[in-house]
């Protein structure tokens, strides 16, 4: 299955987007596109979900009648994310702070990396295949591309609904 994320694409990638512990999963489930969201708790060795099946588990997450999720943090006003549940277009964009330094900015045509105020890469027409994360934004604003190592006691199921 193809999941866009700016213009890279992403191929057979269970994980096409980390960002720090946040988890996206793009998946597609009656025709339709589908995205999980979940936070990665290392010490409890398990997935605390946001967003299951496009249904928001947070306050801070809302949908609307077109299946778009978005998660804001009303209080601090800061955008976090947005998905968009149709094919061939941008499915998750917007602007995702890491720390107080580190930013990503998930535009249309682009994946962009920003340390204070200062663009440290960005990820235009790219294509992955095959390892469970496309890209990985670290907290402390570190970039890979095709990472093949999970944290560790997590595993890959296949979620039958």
């Amino acid at each position: 299955m193809r999941i866009v994320l700016g213009s890279n694409d992403a191929f057979g990638v269970p994980f096409p987007l980390v960002l720090a512990d946040r988890f996206f999963h793009v998946y597609t489930e009656e025709e339709a596109l589908k995205l999980d969201v979940f936070r990665w708790d290392e010490q409890a060795g398990q997935a605390v979900y946001e967003v299951i099946a496009n249904k928001p588990q947070a306050d801070a997450i809302s949908t609307n009648p077109s299946g778009i999720v978005a998660f804001s943090q009303p209080e601090a006003g800061t955008f976090l994310y947005k998905f968009r549940p149709r094919p061939n277009v941008s499915q998750i964009f917007g602007t995702t702070p890491i720390d107080r330094e580190t930013e990503v900015r998930i535009a249309d045509h682009e994946i962009k990396v920003v340390r204070v105020g200062v663009d440290v890469c960005t990820i235009q027409r790219g294509r992955l295949s095959g390892s469970p994360v496309g890209i990985r934004v670290g907290a402390d604003g570190s970039l890979s591309l095709g990472v093949k190592k999970l944290p560790d006691e997590m595993t890959l199921e296949r979620r039958i609904v």
